[in-house]
């Protein structure tokens, strides 16, 4: 497995510094969040540079630009369910995933990270997997003939791994993987060591964080989540993709951590666990005492 991090840690800084903390810290890899506006949150937001530039970046740096985290969904409910065809886009959500797609193709970012997220509680199952599948697979047909790979990461109702399984396997892509996000499968009361042996053949990327017992953010290995389980499942597995570390400055402006510091301790964490001779937690789970 390689790691790589999340920009959401860094807000304030910009790409080349990004780029820079990665190296120095021994991170082979990094993911970017961006966002599809005039202004972004985001000083690092790649989608402000033009794609030959931020592929020349990367380039010289020797680092691999993993992926462009977006907040593209499917699951906007077409309405009213019989005329609302003419005047809603059925395919809500996919047109966002092709200028996601295109952008990353020419700046060689190999993967676009999307969700299916909530559907609503009065709609009957099948109709909201149907809406949500249909346009997914339309947007995983965006990156035919690319060297980029749209992700779906679990969230809403797809938060489980049983539940993007049963999405995903329901309406296939070549063009499309898994992108796991272990806080979100908790959440949902789901153990994230099993979600991820669940999900072993559509899995590109996990991502890792870690928070207290109050769902605040914690430096990873001191909060509740099981990350050293999932890291020794991982090596278990063979994993060969992406485990990206994820800290959510970006939502939590107030916290005060320096990203660098966050960012250092993750990487002697990750790489201590992987060198280590762990047991993955397995039928009898202990996640709930990570």
């Amino acid at each position: 497995m390689k790691i790589a991090y999340s920009t959401t840690v860094c807000p304030g800084w910009t790409l080349d510094q990004a780029i820079d903390t990665a190296n120095d810290l021994g991170y082979l890899g990094l993911e970017m969040r961006s966002f599809r506006e005039p202004e972004s949150p985001m000083l690092c937001d790649p989608i402000q540079l033009e794609p030959a530039a931020v592929r020349a970046k990367f380039d010289h740096a020797g680092l691999t630009p993993v992926s462009l985290a977006t907040g593209v969904r499917f699951d906007k409910p077409i309405f009213p369910p019989v005329i609302g065809h003419v005047f809603v886009n059925e395919e809500e959500g996919v047109s966002d995933a092709k200028a996601f797609v295109d952008f990353a193709t020419k700046a060689g970012i190999h993967h676009v990270r999307v969700y299916g997220y909530q559907l609503p509680a009065i709609e009957p199952r099948a109709w909201g997997i149907r809406r949500v599948g249909e346009r997914l697979q339309l947007a995983a047909q965006t990156a035919r003939n690319t060297d980029t790979l749209l992700l779906i990461e679990n969230g809403g109702t797809f938060a489980r791994a049983s539940d993007l399984l049963e999405l995903i396997e329901a309406y296939p892509s070549q063009w499309l993987g898994v992108s796991y996000n272990i806080q979100a499968a908790k959440l949902a009361g789901e153990c994230p060591v099993e979600g991820i042996g669940l999900l072993k053949d559509h899995l590109h990327i996990v991502t890792l964080s870690d928070v207290d017992d109050e769902h605040n953010p914690t430096m990873l290995g001191d909060g509740v989540l099981p990350c050293r389980h999932v890291v020794g499942k991982l090596d278990e597995m063979g994993f060969g993709g992406w485990v990206v570390y994820k800290y959510p400055k970006i939502w939590v402006p107030e916290d005060g951590r320096d990203p660098r510091a966050v960012l250092k301790h993750a990487s002697d964490a990750l790489y201590a666990w992987m060198q280590a001779d762990e047991v993955a937690c397995g039928s009898a789970c202990c996640c709930t005492n990570a």
